[in-house]
Parts: C-alpha cells; structure tokens; sequence
C-alpha cells in the first residue's frame, strides 16, 4: 500500500497537501460553533486587526480584558494549527477567560490558505526560521505593535502554539527572545528540526538527528514551557522529549527537577537556574493524543478532560521563578 507521506514527497505539488493532513491525522476533532465572530469573555467580541510590516502582513483577532485595574500584566500571541483559524483556536484553548482573570491581552494571529494551502505555519521552510524574514519577523513586528498600542511591559510579551503553531513559537523562541520573553510549545517541534516537507515529515515521526535543534543561550533564547501526550501519533511526544533535552544541555547550570506524577496532573520536568528562573518546564501526558490539553469541545483539535495546558502556559509566563 502506497504511503500518502511518501507520495507527497514524490510529488512536489502534492507536499503541503499531505503535510496538513499529516498533522490533522489521528485526531478526533470536535466541531464546535461555526460563529464566525469569536466571542471572547463572557460574549465580549474580539476585534479584527491587520499587521503589516516590511517582512508581510497578517491579519489577527485581538481580545482586550474587560477590566485591569493594576494594568495590564501581558500578552499571548497564539498560534493555531493546521486547517484551524484563529476565531477556533480561541474557543478551543478557552484563553480569553483566562486572560479576563489575570489581565492579559491575547493576540490571534491568522494563518490562512494565502500563506499555506492548509493554513500552516511554515515553520519547516528555512526562509521562516531566521531572525529578519518571513513569519517570524512578521509576527515578532505584530507582537511589538500590539505591545506598545497597548501599553503591556515589554518583558511581558508571550507566545504559545499546537502543532505547527507551537512549531512556530519555538522558532520565534530561538530568532526572538528580545521580544517573547517565554514560549509555549503544544504538541510541536523545535526550532531547526526540519528544513523541507521531507525531513518535517521525518522528524515529526521521530526520525532525523537528535540535535537539530538549534538552541544557542549567548545571546539569549526564551524560556520553554513543552506540552506533549504520549498518545501523539501526528508529531510524537519524542520532539518534546529533544526540545528539552536542547534545552538541558544549553543551560548546564541549571538544575532539573521532576515532581511526582498526581491524579489530575501530569508528568513534569523542569529546568531550574541558580537564581530561581524555570529556563524550561515539560509536561508529558499519559492520555494525550495531538489536541490541546485541557481545551474546550467547542473548538477542534481538544481534549478538555485532560489537564489544563491554558492554565499551565499562563502559570509558566506570569510566574518565571519557583
């Protein structure tokens, strides 16, 4: 039987075809509304911006927390993955109602069949993994705009994705840790892993050099926080397992601990500096297939009787020492 991961490589015009359904596959998606106007907190609608910059442009959907009386405190930049838009990926991580409660401005960016005929992030492709080009210097630009129109600290700058977002926000990690200052990283890959349709497809099957990462602390890279189920059979939870090991032999001062595994909450590591600072923190889930941990069935791509991913990156970014 003819593989459809080996035809998309045989045939050039068939490659990002297949790689979207290589990361839709074995998941059972939830539908949820199709409102094409995401509400965000308590029916608050979020606005519909555009970005534009000398890298490109995109548009994005932007919630604003009702009320912040001690100001704002910071903001996501989420990241969808394949075949999902924005407005989707908002109700299914369920981050704007987390964002009400702490203060924070959550930005959408939109990925759409313009830029990837399945509305990937092309973190795959050299030209989007360097500082200055492409998707990441577009959405590192979008984040500052956002940032400064807002007035959020510029310490306080995030980014978090699923798949092929969260693939992208570990590039953005790795080309702009002035401007993200921690990165959440769902069901993804790191920075450097692939640098074609072919070898993506390798790596996401847990095939390629362990050390393709790249991950260089000199002149800074962001804090990590890693989500992956051991269940994942689209990108297999081992490129979580390498993005922090990356990050284990990059910061060799840090200390690692492992807390005990609970009930209700998974397995996790975490990267300790000297000074207090969790460098980098893993959560590996037993139960998880390639759907964002925790989320809500009105989204797709969710498992929301699993532990709270939203919850565990906003923990992660507003809280950076133990």
């Amino acid at each position: 039987m003819k593989s459809p991961f080996l035809d998309a490589m045989r045939r050039a015009t068939d490659a990002t075809r297949e790689f979207q359904e290589a990361f839709s596959g074995g998941v059972t998606i939830n539908t949820g509304t199709s409102d094409p106007v995401a509400p965000g907190h308590e029916g608050i609608p979020m606005l519909s911006q555009t970005y534009s910059g000398a890298a490109g442009a995109r548009d994005y959907r932007l919630f604003l927390p009702p009320q912040a009386p001690d100001g704002l405190r910071g903001l996501i930049v989420m990241l969808h993955g394949c075949s999902q838009t924005s407005d989707d990926f908002a109700r299914g991580t369920a981050m704007n109602d987390i964002a009400a409660r702490e203060g924070l401005v959550v930005a959408y960016p939109e990925q759409t069949s313009s830029h990837n005929a399945h509305g990937c992030w092309n973190w795959f492709e050299p030209a989007h993994q360097r500082h200055g080009e492409g998707e990441p210097a577009i959405l590192a630009g979008l984040a500052r705009e956002v940032a400064q129109t807002h007035g959020v600290p510029e310490e306080a700058v995030f980014a978090a994705g699923l798949s092929a977002g969260g693939a992208m926000a570990a590039v953005l990690g790795a080309t702009y840790s002035e401007v993200f200052s921690a990165i959440g990283v769902h069901s993804g890959l790191g920075a450097g892993a692939a640098q074609d349709v072919s070898s993506a497809f390798a790596v996401m099957g847990g095939h390629g050099a362990a050390g393709a990462v790249s991950v260089d602390p000199a002149p800074g890279q962001s804090r990590v926080m890693i989500v992956h189920g051991h269940r994942d059979k689209t990108v297999v939870p081992a490129n979580g397992v390498r993005l922090f090991e990356a990050m284990t032999a990059a910061y060799p001062q840090a200390i690692p601990h492992r807390d005990p595994i609970g009930q209700d909450t998974p397995a996790r590591q975490r990267l300790v500096l000297p000074d207090g600072t969790v460098i980098a923190e893993h959560w590996q889930i037993a139960d998880l297939g390639h759907a964002w941990s925790g989320g809500s069935s009105a989204g797709s791509f969710t498992e929301p009787h699993q532990p709270d991913a939203s919850q565990g990156f906003v923990r992660f970014f507003l809280n950076p020492k133990v």
